[in-house]
């Protein structure tokens, strides 16, 4: 991860701001040709220069997304306007770790590692669009590190999985088998067999809040997840799968911020 900064500045290491560069423009093929390179680099945002908190929020970006979106998009000064509880990292988890199959591996190594040695104790993971599938990537491999999951607009699989576990019945009667492990991308399948518990022992869980915007083409996951989870842990809005929307579900849950306790529930369902 970069060096630490007060909620009013970040930093960006050389790489990494040639990285947030293609935020701006056409940056279609440049994405696809990043490397996964380690460690995995981030921009990090501490509440107070001079003592790091014990909690860290530790965000995910989408799909042609890069750690700079979630500060240009407004989502660190709504977290650093709602609550001064957690130090934040935007990590730059982009497809090349994905397609070199080393993304919870690089995660666990250089965030949450990272993150421990630091003395952060409490770990959350907000992930959007296929943030969200690495997210739950995460989370499957280091279950024991992480203390909660959101996933906004989250990309959880193609529309043909989750299809197939309506027709077996839905999440709690679902359980993969190799029909499915050899039809469906394996760690699409795996994420979901990890997700399915959900509906049968949530306690075994970290606590997970979801949302997404009415017309998202891409969160058919969400709509299997929704009747296994309280009702304040999932929300929805008006739109698709944009930042505007997602910012309004991120704005929800910050009234209470999960991460940071209060009398008041954490709810993204308002």
């Amino acid at each position: 991860m970069s060096r630490t900064h007060t909620p009013s500045r970040r930093v960006v290491t050389p790489a990494l701001a040639v990285a947030a560069l293609l935020a701006g423009g056409c940056h279609y093929g440049a994405y696809f040709l990043r490397p996964a390179r380690t460690p995995m680099l981030g921009l990090e945002v501490r509440m107070d220069a001079s003592a790091r908190r014990d909690c860290l929020v530790v965000m995910m970006p989408g799909m042609l997304n890069v750690p700079d979106d979630y500060f240009g998009r407004g989502f660190v000064a709504d977290a650093v306007a709602a609550s001064r509880r957690c130090d934040l990292v935007a990590i730059d988890s982009h497809w090349g770790y994905f397609e070199a199959g080393t993304l919870a591996r690089r995660v666990g190594a250089d965030v949450l590692r990272v993150a421990e040695a630091r003395g952060y104790r409490h770990i959350w993971i907000l992930g959007v669009s296929m943030g969200g599938l690495g997210a739950v990537m995460v989370a499957r491999e280091h279950a024991a590190r992480i203390d909660g999951l959101v996933l906004l607009g989250p990309f959880l699989g193609g529309d043909d999985l989750t299809r197939s576990i309506e027709d077996a019945g839905g999440l709690a009667a679902w359980v993969p088998d190799e029909h499915d492990r050899s039809r469906f991308r394996s760690e699409q399948v795996a994420v979901w067999d990890w997700l399915r518990v959900y509906a049968t022992e949530p306690s075994r869980r970290p606590p997970l809040f979801v949302g997404a915007g009415v017309d998202d083409g891409v969160a058919s996951g969400v709509r299997l997840l929704e009747p296994h989870l309280p009702p304040e842990r999932h929300g929805v809005t008006e739109g698709g799968h944009d930042w505007d929307g997602l910012r309004i579900l991120w704005r929800r849950l910050l009234v209470s911020p999960p991460w940071d306790p209060s009398e008041a529930t954490p709810r993204i369902d308002r």
